[in-house]
């Protein structure tokens, strides 16, 4: 009986499969947030980007399943689900990472 051997990329059973991030580099910030908005990088993969310095935001865009490159889905969202003490923190965050990623000033916005 002759035995094959398994090629690269033949699938092996009981064979864990790990998943593992892009290697996008080393964004700067403005690239990161502009990613971000035109969804071409994850929440995730933005995090390990930038850090956690827009966590309520992306925490609260997942919680209500909201897309960044939509911003006024957003605000709206913010301001009839949040509370009234953390909405100031969303809108802030929203309007950094918006003007970090080189898109319209949210303060005017809602």
């Amino acid at each position: 009986m002759i035995k094959e051997e398994a090629g690269t990329g033949d699938i092996i059973p009981g064979l864990i499969v790990r998943h593992t991030n892009r290697r996008l580099g080393k964004l700067d910030l403005c690239e990161a947030c502009e990613r971000l908005i035109s969804g071409s990088i994850s929440f995730s993969e933005f995090v390990d980007q930038v850090g956690d310095r827009y966590t309520e935001l992306l925490d609260f865009m997942m919680e209500h399943d909201l897309h960044p490159g939509r911003p006024e889905e957003v605000i709206f969202c913010i301001d009839c689900h949040a509370d009234l003490g953390v909405r100031g923190t969303l809108r802030s965050q929203l309007a950094c990472l918006y003007g970090q990623g080189g898109r319209f000033d949210l303060s005017d916005a809602g």
